[in-house]
Order: C-alpha cells, then structure tokens, then sequence
C-alpha cells in the first residue's frame, strides 16, 4: 500500500505539471484546498489537495518520509490502518489549515497525511534507534520519540511565530496530532491520561470493597480521622467523604445481626 501511494503521489505531480504547461494556475485553482474553493462547492479539494506539490523537493521529501515510515506502520498495523492513518491525517490538516491560516491561502502536498504517518511510526516504535537528516545534510542519531516530537514542536514553533513563509505547518501538526492519536487508539504508546485516571480510581474502589472492615478502617478511615482532628471535617475532599460512607456501611453490616424467618 505504500508503493501505491507513492505511485499515486508520483502521477498525480506529473499530470499536475502537465496540466500547468497548459492551462496554468488551474490545478491550484481547482484542486488545491482553500476557502474559495470550498465555498464555491469544489469539496473534492479535501483530498486532491493531498497528491499536488510544490515542486520536485516537496514531493521528494514527502515521498521519503512516507517511503520509511509508511513501511513500518503497514507492517505493525496493516494497510487499512495505514490508509486511514494518511487520509485522515491529511483531512484534519486541511481542515485545521482552512481554519487558522490566511484566507487566501491554496494548500498543496502530502505532507500532513506523511506526518500522520510518520507520528504514528514514533507511537509504535518509540525506544527505535533511527538516523535523522537535519536539514537534509547533518545525520542524528536519535530514538523515533524526539523525531516525533521535534515535528510537533517545530510545527507549533512556525505555527505561532509565522516563520517558513506559506509552509502549512498547521497542517503538519493537525496531520501529526491525527496519527499520534490513531495509534494511541490502536493500544499502542500506553493509556490516555484519562483512561489511567479511571482505571486507577476503578482499582481503588475494588480495593476498598474487597476489604473487611478493620483492615478498612486502619487503611483508609483512621488517615481521615486524624485529617479531620488536624484541619476539620470542612477539608475532606469528595473522595474521602465517600470513603467514610463506605467505611459506614461496611461497620453497618458487620453489626447487624442475620435475620431469621
């Protein structure tokens, strides 16, 4: 699936270049993505936008990063994912392009559906010992993680201060921000903040249920009593006064005698 989209990529800028030799300004006017063309109805620019280029550097640039990290996502992850990761990513850079950029702005390139690729490639092999290029010239040894998030934080860099002149860098990082996502959402790079929050609030409270009610008591109420003694009961915090709750019923039931019938 890769060397399909790098296929596709490939034909796409030598029609492109073809068709400016005839009728130029006419794929940035019908093809590339901006809000003139959205409002005049040209929806498809969502994703032709995708497979125009700059020039022969852009599209070289875009079709290495897609070319190594591409490999490793459809292997790890399998070609419907790495299609979805790449279109995806390519959409929600366009779309957040549309939003923050200047009006007149025509945006072409491959680059935020390669920036979903390539965050999404540093998601899965984070600790992967890799060689970067910067600037094309100087080699870097460097796990994938710091490639990942130097994109990221460059593009908010260029993003805020306007440097890179009409590069899309809200595109790269909308693009970047898709893949580091779909991944996440694949199981890989851990849990989400507040996936951790519940499943460790979901443990305690299983803890605390399993308990019998003096181990309950030395573990849990005694540090709120000796709270409420130091600070008074208006401290406690939601989650301790619940704990107090449940230290009640729980005393509750060891004191009330069985019923007999």
């Amino acid at each position: 699936m890769v060397m399909l989209l790098l296929l596709l990529n490939v034909g796409a800028f030598l029609l492109q270049w073809g068709s400016e030799l005839i009728a130029p300004e006419w794929a940035e006017t019908y093809l590339a993505l901006s809000r003139e063309g959205i409002a005049n109805g040209y929806y498809w620019q969502l994703l032709s936008y995708m497979f125009l280029h700059g020039g022969v550097l852009h599209l070289l640039v875009n079709c290495l990063g897609l070319y190594f990290a591409g490999r490793e996502v459809e292997i790890i992850c399998g070609p419907r994912h790495l299609l979805g990761i790449y279109f995806l990513g390519g959409l929600a850079g366009g779309i957040l392009q549309l939003l923050a950029g200047p009006g007149s702005i025509h945006l072409l390139g491959a680059s935020a559906g390669v920036c979903a690729i390539l965050l999404a490639f540093t998601t899965l092999l984070p600790e992967l010992e890799i060689t970067a290029l910067i600037f094309f010239v100087i080699p870097i040894r460097m796990r994938a993680k710091w490639l990942g998030r130097g994109v990221v934080g460059t593009s908010i860099l260029f993003a805020l201060t306007g440097m890179g002149g009409e590069i899309g860098h809200v595109a790269h990082l909308g693009g970047a921000l898709t893949g580091w996502f779909y991944a996440r959402r694949l199981g890989f790079g851990g849990a989400f903040w507040f996936q951790r929050f519940f499943r460790d609030r979901r443990r305690l409270r299983e803890r605390q249920e399993h308990m019998d009610s003096s181990e309950f008591i030395s573990q849990e109420i005694d540090p709120i009593l000796d709270k409420i003694a130091r600070e008074g009961i208006h401290s406690l915090t939601r989650s301790e006064r619940r704990i107090l709750e449940l230290g009640r019923e729980k005393i509750a039931k060891k004191t009330t005698p069985p019923s007999r019938e």
